[in-house]
């Protein structure tokens, strides 16, 4: 069974040194993960959604959305700023509804990791934009 990636960073987090937690990352490194945290840390990603956590009903626990958020890191485009005509045409509300669902329908602990994303620091200590670019140098390149 695949880890979320809640319980990724959740094994970054236990880990007692600097050292320990860059190879944490890099144990679980891929696309989908330096996705989640390009989005998070680089400052030249802008959500085009309110700050704070939306009123969403998280998925009871024990449902199966294994993977579920790797599937829609696809979507993220419409939550951000950027040149595509769809997200320029998406009204505000429609978006915020859409993110709403996004929320709803995976993992708990990975909508956590979602908001997370949106207000630009992960809910885990010692995940800090700064670890991150010493642990994938090219991901942050551009930051």
């Amino acid at each position: 069974m695949r880890k979320s990636f809640y319980e990724i960073f959740e094994e970054v987090e236990k880990a007692k040194s600097r050292e320990d937690k860059k190879n944490v990352l890099r144990k679980y490194s891929g696309p989908a993960l330096k996705t989640i945290l390009g989005y998070t840390f680089n400052p030249n990603v802008k959500w085009l959604l309110p700050e704070g956590t939306p009123p969403y009903t998280p998925v009871k626990e024990g449902t199966d959305m294994e993977g579920r958020l790797v599937n829609e890191l696809r979507r993220l485009y419409l939550f951000v700023e950027g040149p595509s005509d769809t997200q320029k045409n998406l009204k505000q509300v429609r978006r915020e509804q859409l993110f709403i669902d996004l929320l709803e329908s995976i993992d708990p602990g990975d909508a956590k990791v979602l908001i997370g994303m949106k207000e630009g620091k992960l809910p885990f200590k010692g995940i800090t934009r700064k670890l991150v670019a010493e642990t994938f140098p090219k991901l942050a390149s551009d930051w």
